[in-house]
């Protein structure tokens, strides 16, 4: 059961590469957030994303990008290219799905399970726990049921792309070349003309100095700075007010009992002989005769029930794995199928059952009874889910009372600090740069901080969302302005600079009409350079005295004339002068696991295309259409 995540591990890699999903804790609710708000940005046959799902795909990506500590400028999401791309990729997934509910892709809720009870997040000691399950589902706001069928979605999603992601053919070939390229050394020689002699040669009079000091005055300049009190509103803060007591538990999992049980649950294989909707009696006919013929083969080996499946069964979705449909509750397949699967005992096979598919013959492989959790089981859980709602509550009025308090006692923090019992922290001197890590990466509130009114009134800001229901609120103390900095205090550091930048250029010129000579056939003593010993350097490894544009040099040489010479700036300010002696291919090169990383890694690629390529072909047909106008709207 739980080895389906490395069975699968190429597949999940690939769906993760191209598609955004629920399995970071951000974002999982744009599965499942879907009102159908006024209004769609984009439609297709069969399909349509609202203004609400675009919206809650934006907030997604904000927060994806918050939780990884990026600062981001919230106005980059108006930008219209940062929408469209967006846009572009809710309208795949929604695609996706339906293309697998076209070819009647199902998903088992046993198959859900193991997908969930693999998940290292939610076990202990290596066992699935469902205590750990809830509670984490409920640290991060997200519903059972949506997760549930986040994970559903994704299984779905699997199960349409994995023809494409396995299809990649990779010749033995490729795979050596790109090995070779990847793995392959060359043995270079360095000859570096420096900087640093020829600064004694370098004369800055004073009237440079001065005349680049009026040319740049905007480079020596302090930045403005402030300090500023601030306070910040969380879910987490109220959190450690908010308590729940034994009767509450007791009640809600009296009220919620049928969340704590599990149905019973039947696992079944088929073999589908497909009937097309207009088929003739005659085509009728043959398909029962030939599941008549099928049903008899199984019961007189049921041992080849699987085996016959793979052979004969016309179901796309279960035909692979032998015809298992995992294990599902009453309910869940089509009736005739339903009822016939829940009249059978295990081990037993029948049929041909008649459905809207066609004829199923039938094995019935267990029995899963149903089962209620016990309260000291689920306790945990419900601890934590009422203390989530409570909290959620507390927020919404906290919010109001905090933006209210901020904006009507504006001359002081203090007033919202002590009647929602948080914290007022001071700041040290702060830039803007400074400002914006302090409040988690939003440029929003650096704006308002630093905004003429906050800091010429010193009164508060407004309440701003500086994340996913997180309010700040700032108000600035005292105010340093931006300010030139005096001439006699940076004259020093121009003429170094001055005097550095000339010596590069000097040193620069000099090693480039070194390496001309040693171009023209000049030799080590002609030229006027020593190289020293000989190095072996790779493509993808950085290296002391090679510079990204001295490797990217070193491996454009042609190896078929060597020696070569190339030449590049160095990171001292002069110029190095490579010369390529040989080329080399480890005897790892020739690595079983080496080269069938490398052909995983095309394959990779190639079926990156083809996903490309199919997703192109599906909107193509699908007469996709967006709303300019509410793609825009903000």
């Amino acid at each position: 059961m739980f080895d389906v995540v490395a069975k699968h591990k190429r597949i999940v890699q690939f769906i993760l590469a191209l598609i955004t999903l629920p399995f970071a804790f951000f974002g999982v609710d744009y599965y499942f957030r879907r009102g159908d708000a006024a209004g769609e940005v984009a439609s297709f046959d069969g399909g349509r994303v609202s203004q609400a799902e675009f919206a809650n795909a934006l907030r997604d990506q904000q927060e994806m990008l918050r939780r990884t500590q990026r600062a981001v400028d919230p106005a980059l999401f108006d930008n219209p290219e940062v929408r469209y791309s967006i846009l572009q990729n809710v309208i795949r997934d929604r695609m996706i799905e339906k293309k697998g509910a076209d070819l009647h892709f199902n998903v088992s809720n046993e198959q859900v399970f193991e997908r969930v009870a693999a998940d290292p997040r939610f076990q202990d000691n290596g066992k699935f726990s469902l205590d750990k399950f809830k509670l984490l589902l409920a640290q991060a706001g997200i519903p059972e049921a949506a997760y549930e069928n986040s994970v559903r979605q994704q299984l779905l999603q699997e199960k349409l792309v994995e023809p494409i992601a396995g299809g990649g053919i990779v010749a033995k070939a490729a795979g050596e070349g790109f090995v070779t390229m990847v793995e392959q050394q060359r043995e270079v020689a360095v000859a570096s003309v420096e900087a640093a002699p020829f600064v004694k040669d370098v004369k800055v009079d004073d009237a440079a100095v001065r005349a680049f000091y009026d040319a740049n005055t905007s480079a020596f300049r302090t930045p403005e700075e402030v300090k500023f009190e601030y306070v910040v509103l969380t879910p987490d803060a109220l959190a450690a007010q908010t308590s729940v007591t034994p009767d509450e538990v007791k009640a809600q999992y009296a009220a919620s009992i049928k969340q704590y049980s599990r149905d019973e649950e039947r696992q079944a294989a088929h073999i589908l002989i497909g009937v097309k909707p207009d088929a003739s009696d005659a085509d009728k006919a043959a398909a029962k005769k030939k599941a008549e013929d099928l049903a008899a083969r199984a019961k007189a080996n049921p041992a080849k029930f699987a085996e016959l499946a793979k052979q004969y069964s016309e179901d796309p979705g279960s035909a692979g794995q032998g015809g298992d449909l995992g294990s599902n509750p009453r309910g869940t397949m089509v009736k005739a199928f339903d009822d016939a699967v829940f009249a059978m005992k295990p081990g037993e096979i029948v049929g041909p059952v008649q459905s809207e598919f066609g004829f199923h013959v039938i094995r019935l492989a267990g029995i899963t009874p149903s089962r209620t959790l016990p309260l000291d089981e689920a306790k945990g859980a419900i601890e934590t889910d009422l203390k989530r709602q409570k909290v959620s509550q507390k927020f919404a009025a906290a919010a109001d009372q905090f933006q209210n308090l901020v904006y009507e006692q504006a001359d002081s923090l203090a007033g919202v600090a002590k009647a929602l019992d948080l914290e007022a922290k001071t700041s040290q001197w702060a830039t803007r740069a400074d400002a914006q890590r302090l409040a988690f990466g939003n440029a929003k509130f650096v704006q308002a901080l630093f905004a003429p009114e906050s800091v010429t009134a010193k009164r508060n800001t407004e309440a701003i969302e500086v994340g996913a229901n997180t309010l700040m609120a700032g108000r600035v103390i005292e105010y340093k302005p931006a300010a030139p900095r005096a001439f006699d205090e940076v004259k020093d550091e121009i003429r170094r600079q001055l005097v550095q930048r000339e010596a590069s250029e000097m040193a620069q010129k000099l090693g480039r009409e070194k390496l001309a000579l040693l171009e023209q056939g000049k030799s080590d003593k002609e030229a006027g350079v020593t190289f020293g010993k000989p190095l072996s350097v790779l493509r993808n490894q950085m290296q002391p005295g090679f510079s990204p544009d001295a490797l990217t040099a070193v491996f454009r040489a042609d190896a078929a004339k060597l020696p070569q010479y190339v030449g590049a700036t160095n990171e001292r300010g002069g110029y190095s002068i490579y010369r390529v002696q040989k080329t080399m291919l480890p005897p790892t090169a020739n690595d079983p696991s080496k080269l069938a990383a490398a052909r995983g890694r095309i394959a990779e690629l190639q079926s990156r295309e083809l996903f490309d390529a199919y997703i192109a072909s599906l909107k193509a047909k699908a007469d996709l259409r967006i709303n300019q106008g509410n793609l825009e709207k903000k």
